[in-house]
């Protein structure tokens, strides 16, 4: 079933913690990869990979130095939540054989379950593309822990 890995989890937790952050204090803007980790007791080592991962992709780009971190490369709303899962997790797929590049179950041809699986994995692919991380994280960015 539909189910996202704990980088996807640590990735969109450190977004929306980002946009939060950035909603009510629009003069901070770095947020750094331990202040994350320390909020969200996220390992560190694990939460510094997933956030190169973020900048590799363009997504976050990191700013060095002794007050250095990480900041958002897009507004909140030009970032969706099909955009981040699509990094850790690839396509949403609820079936294995919707993840193949080529069907190769041996079901595939009777299935009497493929064609309402394919609808609504479509639907779940929307629902994750229409919504954006300001969507997550609440357009006012209302009860930022820290």
């Amino acid at each position: 079933m539909l189910h996202f890995n704990r980088k996807t989890e640590y990735a969109l937790l450190a977004i929306e913690h980002m946009v939060r952050k950035e909603y009510q204090h629009p003069q901070v803007l770095i947020t750094s990869a331990r202040e994350i980790s320390d909020l969200y007791h996220i390992p560190y080592p694990l939460l510094a990979k997933v956030l190169q991962k973020l900048a590799g992709r363009g997504l976050v780009k990191s700013v060095h130095g002794t007050k250095g971190g990480y900041v958002l490369t897009k507004r909140p709303h030009d970032i969706s939540v099909a955009d981040v899962v699509q990094i850790f997790d690839g396509p949403v797929a609820l079936a294995e054989c919707f993840r193949a590049q080529k069907i190769t179950c041996p079901q595939w041809d009777g299935c009497l379950i493929k064609d309402p699986f394919y609808e609504l994995n479509n639907k779940i692919q929307t629902l994750l593309v229409q919504t954006s991380l300001a969507d997550l994280a609440g357009k006012s960015g209302e009860a930022l822990i820290g």
